[in-house]
């Protein structure tokens, strides 16, 4: 097997694995449970009167009214899109601590993939010519030179 076609095989190793991540990762998140999923609402709901604080962690009256809405609209079989715009609706868009995937808060998604695609990209720009520049020399007269002297003098020892 050449070094070119080994280089392709494990290219499209590491790309199966990451493929392979990225499926398991998303079918996990469809297998959450109830209260696996009333968690991660909960701590991505901002509380709307204290600073900064989710609703999982505050323990102003109003947050306690909300995690008991979270858990009742769950147990009716709502969705947590459907929850997170009622929640929105209600308090207002602030207090999704998660932007929206749509308009211009859909950025907040797209840059950084895109920026990690185009550092990988230009990374392995830079190391494919690395390896072109890289050239193996072979070994200098005086190397050469010292390694006779070490045979020679091998053979009198």
């Amino acid at each position: 097997m050449t070094t070119a076609s080994r280089q392709w095989v494990s290219w499209a190793a590491l790309v199966v694995v990451v493929v392979g991540t990225l499926v398991v990762g998303a079918l996990r998140d469809g297998l959450q449970s109830d209260a696996d999923r009333s968690r991660e609402i909960k701590e991505t709901v901002q509380c709307p009167v204290c600073n900064g604080q989710n609703v999982l962690e505050s323990n102003a009256p109003v947050a306690t009214i909300i995690r008991e809405e979270i858990d009742r609209r769950i147990a009716d079989g709502w969705t947590d899109a459907q929850i997170r715009g009622l929640l929105s609706e209600t308090y207002g868009e602030f207090v999704l601590l998660t932007p929206s995937a749509s308009g211009v808060t859909s950025l907040v998604w797209i840059l950084p993939i895109a920026g990690l695609a185009l550092g990988t990209a230009g990374l392995g720009i830079v190391f494919a010519r690395w390896r072109e520049t890289a050239t193996v020399e072979g070994p200098s007269e005086e190397d050469r030179r010292l390694v006779a002297e070490a045979r020679a003098l091998a053979r009198v020892s």
